[in-house]
C-alpha cells in the first residue's frame, strides 16, 4: 500500500504536467503547435498501453489528457518499478514540450516598432518594400510607418518615444543635437545624392530667379539646403537678391505648386516629377551633388542601449529591404510599389525615381561623417550653436560594423546578385 500511494504521487505529478500541456497549447497564438503535441501525448499512452499491464498508466495519461480526473493505482511492486521509469521519462518529455510551446508562443509575437519618415519619394522605397514584402516580420517586427510632416516634427516624436526610429537623415539628428535631444544616426542608405533646381519657363538665367518665391519643405531641413546649395553655385544670396523662401510641403506638393505657378522655383531631389514637368515648359537651372547624410536610420540613444536586438532586426529589414531594391530582377515590383506610395499614373516617372536610387543607394550604409559636417555647416546659418557640436558623436557605427562582420552584408549580396 505504501508503494501503491508513492506511484499515486508520482503519477499525480504527471498529470498535472499533461494538464498544463494542454492549456499551455490551447492559449492563444499556440493552436497550431498546441494540436501536434496533444497528438504527442496520445501517442505515448497508446505506446504505453501496448505494453502488458501498463493499463493503468494509459488510462491515467488518456484521462488527464481529457480532463485532468482520477488517476488509476499500480497492483504490483514490478509493475510499479517499471512504470515510475515511464512516468519520469514521460514527465520530463512533457516539461520540454511545455517549454518548447512557451518558446513558440513568445516567438509568435512580434515586437511592434512604429518608424517615421518625413518626405515620401522615391528613397523611402527599401522601408515601403519591407513593409509591402514583410521584411520586417521576417526579423520578428510588426512595423507601423508613420509619414510626418517634416524633420522638426520627426525629431519631437522621436525624442517623446512616440517614434521609435527615423527613417531620415542628418537633419534629425543635427536638429536634436541643438535641441540638446541624444539621437544617433546608425546607418545611412544615401550619402551622396543630387538636387535638381527645376524653375518656370520664363527664368532662363540666375539673375533671373532675383526676387522670386522658391519652395522648401521646411527651414533648416533636407530641401532647404539643397536649395541653399544651389544658389550659393549660382552665385546668389537670399537676402541680397530679395528670393522669398516659401514654405510648402514635401516633393510631391512642392512639385504641384511649381506647376501651379504657387512658386517659381524649387529644388528636388528625385526626377520623379522632372519629365513631366519638362514638358510643360520648366527646366532645369542647375544640379548639385554634395556630400549629404541625407537619408539612414536615426533612433534615440537611450533606446539603442536598452533594445539593441531590436534596432539590430529593424536593420536587418531595412537593409535586406535596400538590397531587394537594388537588385534589377525586382525591377517591376519596386516601381509598382513607388507609383501606389506615390499614387503616379505614369511607370516612366517611377523609372527615373527607382534610376536615381540605384545609384545614389550604398551597398554597405555606414553612416557619412562627411555629409553630416556638409549639412552641420548649413544649419549653423540657420543656428549657430551648431558649430560647437562634434558631428562624429552623432553617428554609431556599432550595429552597422556587426552585421558586416557576421557576413550579413556578404549573404545579402549573394542572394540578390543578379
Amino acid at each position: 500500500m505504501q508503494s501503491n500511494g508513492f506511484v499515486f504521487s508520482v503519477s499525480k505529478v504527471l498529470k498535472n504536467f499533461v494538464c498544463r500541456l494542454v492549456k499551455k497549447t490551447q492559449s492563444r497564438g499556440a493552436r497550431k503547435i498546441g494540436e501536434r503535441r496533444r497528438t504527442q501525448a496520445v501517442r505515448w499512452s497508446e505506446a504505453i498501453e501496448r505494453n502488458e499491464g501498463y493499463e493503468s498508466f494509459s488510462s491515467a495519461c488518456l484521462q488527464a489528457r481529457k480532463g485532468c480526473h482520477s488517476m488509476a493505482r499500480f497492483s504490483t511492486l514490478a509493475n510499479y518499478r517499471l512504470s515510475f521509469r515511464l512516468c519520469v521519462a514521460v514527465a520530463l518529455a512533457a516539461c520540454v514540450v511545455l517549454e518548447e510551446a512557451g518558446t513558440t508562443q513568445a516567438a509568435s509575437t512580434p515586437t511592434r516598432v512604429v518608424i517615421g519618415y518625413p518626405s515620401p519619394g522615391p528613397r523611402v522605397a527599401p522601408l515601403w518594400i519591407a513593409q509591402d514584402l514583410d521584411f520586417f516580420g521576417k526579423y520578428g517586427l510588426a512595423a507601423q510607418l508613420v509619414l510626418v510632416r517634416n524633420n522638426q516634427m520627426l525629431t519631437a516624436g522621436i525624442a517623446a518615444g512616440d517614434i521609435d526610429v527615423g527613417y531620415t537623415g542628418g537633419t534629425t539628428v543635427l536638429g536634436a543635437a541643438a535641441a540638446g535631444v541624444d539621437l544617433k544616426m546608425v546607418a545611412g542608405f544615401v550619402s551622396r545624392g543630387k538636387g535638381y533646381m527645376l524653375v518656370r519657363p520664363d527664368i532662363r538665367k540666375p539673375a533671373d530667379l532675383a526676387g522670386k518665391r522658391v519652395g522648401v519643405q521646411s527651414i533648416g531641413g533636407t530641401l532647404w539646403m539643397y536649395v541653399m546649395l544651389c544658389l550659393e553655385q549660382l552665385g546668389l544670396d537670399t537676402t541680397r537678391d530679395r528670393i522669398r523662401l516659401l514654405i510648402i510641403a514635401n516633393q510631391t506638393v512642392i512639385a504641384q505648386a511649381l506647376e501651379s505657378q504657387v512658386i517659381d522655383a524649387a529644388v528636388l531631389t528625385s526626377r520623379t516629377y522632372i519629365p513631366g514637368l519638362k514638358q510643360k515648359g520648366f527646366a532645369v537651372l542647375t544640379e548639385v551633388a554634395p556630400a549629404m547624410a541625407a537619408t539612414g536610420i536615426v533612433a534615440r540613444k537611450i533606446s539603442l542601449q536598452k533594445n539593441p536586438e531590436t534596432f539590430e532586426a529593424i536593420m536587418r529589414a531595412l537593409i535586406e529591404a535596400e538590397y531587394y531594391v537594388m537588385a534589377p530582377s525586382n525591377k517591376s515590383q519596386v516601381i509598382k510599389t513607388i507609383m501606389t506610395k506615390l499614387k503616379l499614373s505614369d511607370p516612366s516617372a517611377a523609372e527615373e525615381g527607382l534610376a536615381d536610387v540605384m545609384k545614389e543607394f550604398e551597398p554597405k550604409p555606414y553612416p557619412s561623417v562627411e555629409g553630416l559636417k556638409n549639412m552641420q555647416r548649413l544649419m549653423a546659418l540657420q543656428n549657430p550653436r551648431l558649430n560647437d557640436i562634434n558631428a562624429a558623436n552623432l553617428l554609431d557605427t556599432t550595429f552597422m560594423r556587426k552585421l558586416e562582420e557576421s557576413g550579413f552584408l556578404a549573404q545579402l549580396q549573394a542572394r540578390y546578385r543578379e
